[in-house]
């Protein structure tokens, strides 16, 4: 139970220096000596492994004593209205996504499985190669995210910071580069935040199981760890933009905390909200940069990010940690669209860090675990919205998750008697069990990307419209050409195919038959010229 200074201190200042975790702070607005200190209750945690806490010890007056839990609810015109200023649409908004924020976000997600290794001047820093090792990034953990010229901490005190670290950060740390893309010039105009809104974007106002100080005290934690990394910068010449080095800044600067209270009729002192001003850092400079964007000497990078995301992680970030990892990763790795192919032996490193899949990889029997962890991670990202595709050469059916050979059971039940009458004949039937070398073929797999939805797209206007002007005659006729869902489908059925056996001709899988006639995605030049040639169209 957190502890108050109710009335009667003479500011003698015996408790302040006894204080564990820093809780017992002086107000340095109030002029009167008489009540010149306060408790901050998100701090305070009344020495729980002492019988007496030492700040009462040491108060010959007995002017601190234990907060009472609030009764009823008080409504206060204290606080502001906390006005979305972002997913005015309620589904996504626009976010700073340059490889800044990135490597932010993944240091706050993998955490501890990050290679952090002890620099030469005796502190904790993670450094990520960019560029193919032609520039670099460098993090280190701040001692005082408050303090105005912060320093790093050591590497035991920064090891253990890290290792007590919460996963739901990154989830903050988005919120802050949602924000911060608002701005005109970011790394100098501020932006204010108070615990209302990050209720309202993690849908901590409808947790009923946590109190108002509970969920005061895990919104400040948050903040604080988003706002306790330190990056140094070596960006390699991009283009047009030069090269440029940034010294060691806070990524997210938290220039002031500010406290709402309001007494009860005891006379006790409540926190009822928290607000926090934030500016982000030098690197918004040149990452985030519009003027000089158009003259072409720095970056302006965004991207598009949907709340769902926000609200996956805060429902899942326990149960299905590995996943939520994954989720994050992909946010920024899709940002651009197209075609990209990854290996499961980088999901895995991504999902449960070097050391677990070293453990896997090299004790008997280990593996079986993160397999099974692997493919429940997978369907969670799946029922999200994330459709892995997986490759059909490096990633067969053979060795696919059984929940993906389940998808392309027909909804139909004629289909689906077809389905099951052809998979009884099959030399490899669905019931199977899975080939005995299925964990050193998955290392060796690879997925040809994941199919986002469309909260996850980013719909950027195009600023010339001479680009709309360039668009050929043969690009014309060939979206012209295009076969249609319901064309393919009417093809199929000529030629008395089930979806099951398009696919296999196809080399597809039938839930990509279905989505295709279902107009739910495209088909590329390549996947057409194949289908006109299997349907003789």
């Amino acid at each position: 139970m957190p502890y108050t200074i109710k009335d009667g201190c003479i500011a003698c200042d015996s408790c302040r220096p006894l204080c564990p975790n820093g809780a017992i702070k002086a107000n340095d607005n109030d002029k009167d000596e008489e009540n010149s200190y306060w408790i901050d209750p998100t701090l305070c945690n009344g020495c729980r492994d002492l019988e007496v806490p030492q700040c009462v010890e040491a108060c010959d007056i007995g002017s601190l004593t234990p907060l009472q839990a609030k009764k009823g609810r008080l409504k206060s015109t204290l606080l502001p209205a906390a006005i979305s200023d972002i997913f005015l649409n309620g589904k996504n908004t626009p976010f700073a996504s340059s490889m800044a924020m990135w490597e932010t976000c993944t240091l706050l997600s993998q955490r501890h499985s990050l290679p952090w290794q002890t620099d030469a001047e005796g502190y904790y820093s993670y450094c990520r190669a960019v560029h193919r090792g032609r520039g670099e990034i460098r993090f280190r953990i701040a001692a005082d995210p408050e303090a105005n010229s912060p320093n790093p901490l050591v590497a035991e005190e920064a090891a253990s910071r890290i290792a007590n670290s919460d996963i739901r950060a990154a989830c903050v740390h988005l919120i802050f580069a949602a924000y911060a893309i608002n701005c005109d010039r970011p790394w100098e105009d501020v932006f204010v935040l108070n615990d209302q809104h990050i209720e309202q974007y993690l849908g901590l106002d409808k947790r009923k199981d946590l109190t108002k100080l509970e969920k005061l005290t895990l919104i400040k934690d948050l903040v604080h760890q988003c706002c306790q990394i330190l990056m140094t910068l070596d960006w390699p010449r991009q283009g047009k933009v030069q090269s440029f080095a940034l010294s060691e800044h806070l990524v997210w600067q938290l220039l002031d905390t500010q406290y709402f209270f309001e007494d009860d009729a005891e006379g006790y002192q409540h926190l009822i909200g928290l607000s926090f001003t934030v500016r982000a850092g030098t690197w918004s400079k040149h990452f985030l940069n519009k003027q000089d964007y158009r003259r072409q000497t720095a970056f302006y990078q965004y991207g598009s990010l949907p709340q769902s995301l926000l609200s996956e992680v805060m429902s899942n970030w326990q149960q299905h940690e590995g996943a939520m990892r994954l989720l994050l990763w992909l946010l920024f790795k899709l940002r651009l669209g197209g075609d990209h192919r990854m290996t499961v032996r980088t999901l895995l490193r991504i999902a449960y860090g070097e050391e677990r899949l070293t453990e896997a990889i090299t004790i008997r029997g280990a593996h079986k675990r993160l397999l099974k962890t692997f493919e429940g991670d997978l369907e969670t990202l799946y029922y999200y919205g994330l459709k892995p595709r997986f490759d059909p050469e490096t990633y067969p059916l053979e060795i696919q998750p059984l929940w993906a050979r389940v998808a392309d059971i027909p909804e139909d039940a004629d289909d689906a008697l077809e389905f099951w009458a052809n998979d009884a004949n099959r030399t490899l039937s669905l019931t199977d069990t899975a080939p005995r070398d299925k964990w050193q073929r998955l290392l060796n797999a690879r997925l040809l990307g994941f199919e986002a939805p469309d909260e996850w797209q980013q719909k950027a206007k195009r600023s010339s419209t001479n680009r709309r002007r360039r668009k050929s005659l043969s690009q014309t006729e060939a979206q012209a050409g295009r076969l249609s869902g319901s064309t393919i489908k009417a093809a199929r059925q000529r030629q008395n195919l089930t979806q099951r056996a398009l696919a296999d001709l196809l080399g597809k899988s039938q839930s990509w038959i279905r989505d295709v006639e279902k107009g739910r995605f495209g088909v590329n030049a390549v996947d057409q010229a194949l289908l006109r040639q299997t349907l003789n169209l």
